[in-house]
């Protein structure tokens, strides 16, 4: 196993502004290029092209590091505060759009802990986007900072597809203790609940929990956002990660994101619907990422403002079929017929064009709303007593079912974080 390696690097600037109309803030900080948790997912990965490295390995494994990044920060504050419109100019700051801030390298680096003393002295309203329990080490400066949110990224409790897509990130079981610590301590904090997953990590009783889960542990709110594949470097990586953990997922994969970065409208607007229920039902805020999904109320209405149609209606199934043990129907024919049609498309847009009629056909046939089975055992040593909670809060007939069903089986242990890899700096 390779080792990691740190590099610092010198930035000009570290305060970048954001364009993008729809996102939540205008400037970002990221102190890191490249992060060691190794999400297949992070769109990042993409990012790694600009400095000629590879979206692979070496994304989690070649670590830059911004070591003028308190001192940069501090500059450029320095003359915002000094202009016509002085630090309300600077509007709302994100610390972490990119990659974690608080990945392994900022233990001992304590590049954003920099950042944060820096902003003490030029107070702007900013949010942190982190998966990772460090960011406790820096309660005392989070308390004297107008933070607006930490958002703690969490996207399922099943330890399995923790382990398959997050290898370095810290477990579940801590993230949610994260989330109570802050909120403890009077920081607003909340779960990023992202990227939800189609067919792994968006089933009724999935989400249910993790919503659940978070209420419990003091999450005043849940952003949920849909996996976005725009980068071809994102999507080869990602796509490798289905093939190897979901063989029986990559024609279905190959169909909803043949054309688009985004999985269709008609697959994503009924989970998100459920998903604002149980919302409402857990008394938890909704605060919407800038994904291109609708916000709350344009879904209700069945708003089509943005967002890309298929050009035909999917039926969304709420349980797999029966006789489905699986997961996702692994073993029915239409799911294995689309993983031997969208093997070939991993890399190929017209493969995976030619797969998107097994895939819709699949989706149709056991549901784009199913999620992993077997998941709820294995998150049931992170719920802990969200079925009490879930009870109580009166869950509708089919989740009532998952919930008596679950209590006859044995609560699964979380296996310990991953251990932390092998450390090589190259100053």
């Amino acid at each position: 196993m390779n080792p990691v390696r740190y590099e610092k690097i010198t930035a000009k600037q570290v305060l970048n502004p954001v364009k993008t109309p729809a996102m939540p803030f205008e400037h970002s900080i990221n102190p890191y290029r490249g992060c060691q948790h190794g999400c297949s997912f992070c769109y990042a990965r993409a990012m790694h092209a600009f400095l000629g490295l590879n979206g692979d390995d070496t994304f989690q494994k070649n670590i830059l590091m911004k070591e003028n990044a308190p001192e940069a920060l501090r500059e450029q504050l320095r003359k915002a505060a000094r202009s016509r419109k002085g630090l309300a100019g600077i509007g709302r700051i994100a610390i972490g759009t990119a990659t974690d801030p608080y990945q392994q390298a900022e233990g001992r680096a304590k590049l954003t802990r920099g950042c944060l003393e820096v902003l003490t002295e030029y107070p702007v309203p900013l949010t942190i986007t982190t998966r990772s329990p460090l960011i406790l080490r820096d309660l005392d400066l989070l308390r004297k900072l107008p933070v607006y949110a930490v958002n703690i990224s969490l996207n399922t409790l099943n330890r399995t597809t923790w382990r398959n897509f997050e290898p370095g990130a810290p477990s579940p079981a801590k993230r949610l203790e994260t989330v109570r610590a802050l909120t403890d301590a009077g920081i607003p904090a909340g779960i990023f609940m992202a990227p939800m997953l189609p067919y792994i990590t968006d089933g009724r009783d999935e989400l249910e929990e993790l919503i659940a889960a978070a209420a419990e542990h003091g999450a005043l709110f849940v952003m949920a956002s849909y996996l976005r594949l725009s980068a071809s470097d994102v999507k080869v990586w990602f796509f490798e990660t289905i093939r190897r953990h979901y063989p029986q997922l990559v024609g279905k994969y190959a169909g909803l994101y043949a054309s688009s970065a985004y999985a269709p409208r008609e697959y994503r607007d009924p989970v998100r619907r459920y998903v604002d229920e149980l919302l409402e039902r857990y008394g938890l805020r909704d605060m919407d990422e800038e994904e291109e999904a609708p916000r709350p109320r344009e879904r209700a209405a069945g708003a089509a403002a943005s967002g890309r149609s298929s050009g035909k209606p999917l039926e969304i199934a709420w349980e797999p079929p029966a006789g489905s043990p699986g997961s996702a129907c692994g073993g029915c024919p239409a799911a294995n017929a689309g993983a031997a049609a969208g093997a070939g498309a991993v890399a190929s847009a017209g493969a995976a064009a030619s797969a998107s009629a097994v895939a819709s056909a699949g989706a149709a046939a056991d549901g784009g709303f199913t999620g992993a089975a077997g998941d709820s055992a294995s998150r049931r040593g992170v719920a802990g007593g969200s079925r009490t909670a879930r009870q109580s809060a009166g869950t509708p007939g089919a989740a009532q079912a998952v919930a008596a069903a679950a209590k006859a089986r044995t609560p699964l242990a979380l296996e310990p974080d991953s251990p932390p890899a092998q450390l090589v700096f190259t100053f």
